[in-house]
């Protein structure tokens, strides 16, 4: 589905859907500026945005969900990634791709990013006068785009708390279950992946913020709105790292709970070797009688 947004001459946001390559070139001739949204595009979908970057590589790139943690030029387009992380049984991260040039903005992306679209969008609506005025729509947007994410990536943050609290509570009341220890791993490797994405996130959000990513001019008041989420994106990171203590600390659980196996065992071993020496002194002492008689 592709969704089109333009503002009109009293400053009021307008949407509408499009289908078709010409008409989003005509419709983009007609305005002062366009936002174009592919929500889980088709197949001619993804022939529309190919048209539009005039470059089919990118359009396989997308289908395969490649990561652009780093601005690229894409003809006259800059092309980058916003990931979207959701986590209910493990990690999975949905990015949304963002192509901007001047007076245009695009985004490809899955349903599941769509709170945070449909919130962007409203505030944008809420502030589309005064952006409009300084003709930084896009870049708005995106510093708005940027905040949703980052309340939703915390989300996800403190869904794995809730995880790893499970583990723990599982290690405490079975520290033998070598299950736990596979569970412990497999989260860790959640983490350093969705470590990686924070990482390449809040890079992003400095280098905008400090006005060093090309094509792109921010404002001081879209720069401002930057700290919130960067402010998010370091807490998160920060409770990533707590999240790794509490899960050595359930691995230091699992080693001292078979320390704990092991000193029984050699409890056990012990007591059944004095008690088999015993009996043998006891068949010795027989034996020894019985020759003497």
């Amino acid at each position: 589905m592709i969704w089109v947004y333009t503002v009109n001459e009293l400053n009021e946001l307008q949407a509408r859907d499009a289908g078709s390559l010409d008409e989003l070139q005509s419709l983009t001739r007609e305005v002062d500026w366009i936002w174009m949204d592919f929500m889980d595009p088709n197949e001619k979908e993804f022939e529309v945005v190919g048209g539009l970057l005039k470059e089919n590589k990118v359009v396989e790139d997308i289908k395969r969900q490649r990561i652009y943690p780093r601005p690229e030029r894409v003809n006259h387009y800059l092309l980058f990634t916003v990931p979207h992380a959701l986590f209910k049984d493990n990690l999975k991260t949905f990015p949304i791709y963002v192509i901007m040039k001047e007076r245009v903005f695009i985004t490809v992306r899955n349903g599941f990013s769509s709170r945070s679209i449909k919130n962007a969008l409203r505030t944008f609506e809420d502030c589309v006068g005064k952006v409009c005025e300084k003709d930084k729509s896009s870049t708005f947007i995106l510093g708005r785009l940027f905040h949703e994410i980052s309340n939703e990536n915390l989300d996800v943050v403190m869904a794995l708390r809730e995880s790893i609290d499970k583990v723990e509570e599982n290690a405490l009341d079975n520290p033998a279950d070598k299950r736990i220890s596979h569970s412990v791993f497999a989260t860790k490797r959640e983490i350093s992946a969705l470590e990686r994405v924070l990482w390449a996130q809040r890079e992003l959000m400095h280098n905008l913020r400090e006005g060093v990513v090309p094509m792109i001019e921010v404002s001081e008041e879209v720069r401002a709105s930057l700290n919130h989420p960067i402010n998010n994106v370091s807490r998160e990171l920060s409770l990533l790292d707590s999240h790794n203590n509490a899960l050595d600390s359930i691995l230091s659980l699992q080693d001292l709970g078979m320390i704990h196996r092991v000193e029984r065992n050699l409890i056990r071993l012990t007591i059944i070797a004095l008690i088999v020496s015993i009996i043998l002194i006891l068949l010795e002492i027989d034996i020894i009688s019985l020759l003497s008689t």
